[in-house]
């Protein structure tokens, strides 16, 4: 997902002030679509708080099943992110398509730098303040862009999808699944060549009304049922 996503390029930093836009228990569930065809649903969670390696997290969780027939896919991301500075310290991706499943496990270590994917055998580097792609998505949510504003984000874990780039294209009215209309700043996020849009509700929460996503099949929106 799966993030100028000002010119010149900035370094991730912790959130602003400590102040979150989301709380423990938000839930959000989406309708997803390929094209004009229904494709499953998923589900966003700010599951609980935690520690790893004696540092408080949030701990996010997105999960989904559907896809187009004979293309049956399920996919479930958790995502283990410190509060103060907001960066990634574990992070789990599952994905099975049409009966094949792929499962990677990186445990990532803000402090020097590294992260290594369980079983891979080695370290690699990772940027300052690194997040996962379901911890940018929350990260989001905490950006304060105006329609025009982009900036250009160095902060992927993979060093070789950065930077990430974020342009706030607008505001848009996004209807949500139970038919409500709501205000949104449309965001366009591309990293290696790949493009992702996000419409962001125009308020405090700053919920995801909207997710344009790419796949190896096609593209998925995802959209909320109600806010």
């Amino acid at each position: 997902m799966g993030m100028t996503w000002l010119a010149g390029v900035l370094t991730l930093i912790g959130l602003a002030g400590g102040v979150e836009p989301f709380t423990v228990g938000e839930t959000l569930e989406y309708d997803a679509r390929l094209g004009m065809v229904p494709a499953g649903s998923a589900v966003t969670r700010v599951l609980r708080t935690d520690v790893v390696r004696g540092r408080p997290v949030f701990v996010f969780t997105m999960t989904g099943r559907g896809g187009p027939p004979g293309l049956g896919s399920a996919w479930a991301m958790t995502s283990w992110t410190g509060r103060e500075p907001f960066t990634s310290r574990r992070f789990d991706r599952r994905v099975t398509l049409a009966g094949r499943t792929e499962d990677h496990q990186f445990e990532i270590v803000p402090d020097s730098l590294r992260y290594r994917e369980l079983g891979g055998g080695r370290d690699w580097i990772t940027p300052p303040a690194p997040l996962d792609e379901l911890a940018f998505l929350y990260y989001l949510r905490t950006l304060a862009l105006r329609p025009g504003e982009s900036r250009a984000l160095r902060g992927y874990f993979r060093n070789g999808y950065n930077p990430v780039t974020v342009t706030a294209t607008g505001r848009e009215p996004v209807t949500l699944g139970n038919g409500t209309v709501v205000p949104c700043v449309a965001l366009t996020v591309t990293a290696a060549g790949t493009t992702s849009r996000v419409w962001l509700t125009d308020d405090l929460r700053r919920l995801p009304a909207r997710l344009d996503l790419p796949l190896s099949f096609g593209r998925v929106r995802l959209t909320l049922r109600q806010p």
